[in-house]
């Protein structure tokens, strides 16, 4: 590229914390942002301006591949529809790891949403073994069962219905959806 100079000693050494970093985990661009500032900070000190090193290096990660938020959000989607996460944890993670409002209510309001949303919370409920899992000997509260799924973000109405589904209607409910 015209007027691209090749990257100092310390634009290198950003190049390869992000590479590491991004090599452990997946990260939004945001994300990737802040965690190399605050590096950049603790390795450089305050007295150095590191944003315009910070912004080559985010995007030399996106021009090769390395992070890309579109792909960041449909793997966290997948993976805490499949933990059993509501929709709005989900899109609460998502916010906190610094993605676009925008991005993540384009991918979160698909077709199929409620199935997916009750699939979740179906999963959620197997995994706390409540609702169609709890054991069919012990004593229960539904009341205490509907907020588990309550404080999971589900809709109470939502929660009320798998914790009083048949084992089959809710094991059916996750089959339909596997993620």
């Amino acid at each position: 590229m015209a007027g691209d100079t090749s990257p100092g000693r310390d634009e290198i050494w950003m190049r390869k914390l992000a590479l590491h970093y991004l090599g452990q985990r997946a990260s939004s661009t945001a994300n990737l942002r802040r965690i190399l500032a605050r590096r950049a900070q603790r390795r450089l000190g305050p007295e150095v301006d590191a944003a315009a090193m910070i912004e080559r290096t985010i995007d030399y990660c996106r021009r090769n591949g390395f992070v890309d938020d579109a792909a960041f959000v449909e793997m966290r989607i997948r993976s805490g529809r499949s933990r059993g996460f509501s929709m709005r944890r989900i899109e609460a993670s998502l916010h906190a790891k610094g993605v676009d409002r925008a991005e993540v209510a384009a991918a979160l309001h698909t077709e199929g949403r409620q199935a997916h949303e009750a699939a979740a919370a179906a999963r959620l409920a197997r995994r706390r073994k409540i609702g169609p899992w709890r054991q069919p000997d012990g004593a229960f509260d539904l009341q205490k069962e509907i907020a588990v799924l309550a404080r999971g973000g589900f809709a109470v109405s939502l929660a009320r219905q798998i914790i009083s589904a048949e084992p089959d209607e809710a094991a059916a409910l996750i089959e339909a959806t596997e993620v």
